[in-house]
């Protein structure tokens, strides 16, 4: 189905971006220092996304 892949890729796209921000931010939190508590958000969020991703291209793949 066409639109679902056009939702999927915008997913996919979206999620790509939220992933690359939420690495930028633990990379700052890292450099400035952080403690592991401190780090520990930022660093579910990064995992949060990627695991994201990989449950949107299972299901691109799915479509295929």
């Amino acid at each position: 189905d066409g639109d679902r892949r056009h939702i999927l890729e915008q997913e996919l796209a979206g999620e790509q971006r939220s992933l690359e921000q939420a690495k930028r931010e633990l990379a700052e939190q890292l450099a400035a220092g952080a403690t592991a508590d401190r780090a520990a958000p930022y660093r579910d969020r990064v995992g949060q996304h990627e695991r994201n991703i990989q449950a949107i291209q299972k299901e691109l793949g799915n479509l295929r």
